[in-house]
């Protein structure tokens, strides 16, 4: 699921406002730990079934063989064993006669066989809550792996891995039962950890979720792994001043807020912005809408063998009718505040429906979203006769990123391209044709200091036609008072 998908279906916390969400990397050691186990094996069966003769009264090899239809040398071979094992101890000083020992009575009895060893043991040690955990997924990353463009890497409180002393045995035996498939599967005991032979690094990979709590400064930095809320994880990091530490509530405080967007929008916007419960019900029933559509697709995917096919062909045309009916709901409203998720899906939305002009500004052109993708669509609708504008404020110091050459090839392959580069801006936007606008703090296509921290998310879209047009009258303007002869295309 995409953090788009996992920030729109975790968007609602009681009391609390989302205002950011970002991809994260969470920190994890896997450990291989010198321990000394009890192993537990089964007696071998041979062994087991001359015991069980000596224990129902027959006492020397010949009887034992005639009991057991075995060979004597078979039997004087296992009695040696038992006798080494000490788990049988001979009647006289000839050794013909036998009897089982405490020792012996007691394994026939488990029918399990138990011995000291020194071994290697591996498993996943979590560096966020600091004790050993079983993680059923084969999406581990190495630091190689985690992408500084798209995600943040959370840092672990204390930095340091653990020592052999702070692993609680009960909880390395859990998880290592766990791993094996139960207790019995184990089969044995964990007697002493004695040191850590190796620490290797990984990351698992998850969305963090930034909420405000409303009416108040207080911030609350959620987890989901797995389309499950980590509220332990939550909790732990928080304790700890994860959140201070990294530096999060500081980049949070210092974000523009929804007061400086609104001044910038003018009060004929901020007057038509629809009350906050109507606007919460349809922003939910789109959400709602969305996950059960998705569902149903892959429903229906799923059974395209099955009987009932056709049945579920339908229920996923009334799923996206739906759906479709509670984005027009959301959309009839002439502007509103859009969630920090949004922004995403109204580029998105431009690339695939502007058909006569495309406007995109940011701080920068990264590769995070100025990916294969981004750039597919944006020749299709140049090619399609669209006018494209995007509006760089920053570009790479030195040489060129990748998705800086990229935009300069289409630009000089499609003449209803132009690509400028001014001075910085407090707000960014999108806008497709005469349909809607959006305005937002966060940069469109990429910001420098994204992977590193949060901020405070605010923007509006403006879904009637004399607003859109009014707003881009307006950007043009300024524009051309910053820049009268904006920088075209990116330096060499």
């Amino acid at each position: 699921m995409r953090a788009e998908d996992v920030a729109r279906r975790f968007e609602r916390k009681s009391g609390y406002t989302l205002i950011d969400y970002s991809p994260v990397a969470l920190p994890l050691y896997r450990l291989t730990v010198d321990a000394i186990t009890m192993v537990h094996r089964d007696i071998a069966p041979i062994k087991e079934f001359v015991m069980k003769a000596i224990n129902v009264g027959f006492e020397d090899s010949k009887n034992i063989a005639g009991f057991l239809g075995l060979d004597v040398s078979v039997v004087d071979g296992t009695l040696t064993q038992l006798k080494t094992d000490k788990f049988v101890s001979p009647l006289d000083d000839d050794e013909q006669f036998f009897m089982l020992t405490e020792r012996g009575t007691d394994i026939l009895a488990k029918a399990k066989i138990s011995s000291p060893e020194d071994e290697m043991l591996v498993f996943l040690y979590d560096r966020l809550l600091l004790k050993p955990v079983r993680i059923v997924t084969a999406d581990l990353l190495v630091p190689a792996q985690v992408d500084p463009l798209h995600t943040i890497e959370i840092r672990a409180y204390p930095a340091e891995g653990p020592e052999v002393q702070a692993l609680a045995i009960p909880e390395v035996l859990k998880v290592l039962e766990q791993q094996a498939g139960g207790r019995a599967a184990f089969g044995r005991d964990l007697l002493r950890l004695k040191r850590i032979v190796r620490r290797v690094r990984l990351f698992r990979q998850g969305v963090a979720l930034v909420y405000k709590k409303n009416r108040s400064s207080e911030i609350v930095v959620d987890f989901v792994v797995d389309d499950v809320r980590q509220e332990a994880i939550s909790h732990t990091f928080a304790e700890r001043g994860g959140p201070k530490k990294m530096g999060f509530l500081k980049a949070i405080d210092e974000s523009a807020t929804a007061a400086d967007l609104r001044k910038f929008l003018g009060p004929d916007v901020h007057r038509m912005l629809p009350d906050a419960e109507e606007l919460d019900e349809r922003r939910m029933a789109v959400s709602v809408a969305r996950i059960k559509f998705q569902a149903a697709e892959v429903l229906a995917e799923r059974g395209s063998a099955h009987p009932e096919h056709a049945i579920l062909r339908a229920g996923l045309n009334e799923a996206r009718q739906r759906l479709t009916q509670a984005v027009e709901e959301l959309a009839s409203f002439a502007a509103r505040p859009i969630a920090p998720y949004e922004r995403a899906e109204f580029l998105d939305l431009a690339l695939t429906q502007s058909s006569k002009f495309l406007a995109i500004s940011s701080r920068t052109a990264d590769r995070s979203i100025v990916n294969p993708q981004f750039l597919k669509k944006l020749k299709d609708i140049l090619k399609s006769g669209c006018k494209v504008q995007i509006s760089l404020s920053e570009t790479s110091p030195g040489k060129p990123s990748n998705a800086e050459i990229e935009l300069e090839q289409v630009r000089r392959e499609h003449s209803n391209l132009t690509v400028q580069i001014g001075k910085h801006t407090p707000f960014y936007h999108v806008v497709c044709d005469d349909k809607f606008a959006v305005v937002s703090n966060s940069p469109m296509l990429g910001n420098i200091g994204k992977v590193r921290t949060f901020n405070h998310v605010v923007g509006y879209v403006l879904q009637r036609t004399d607003l859109v047009e009014s707003f881009v009258g307006r950007v043009q303007q300024s524009i051309m008072k910053i820049s009268p002869k904006p920088k075209e295309g990116f330096p060499k």
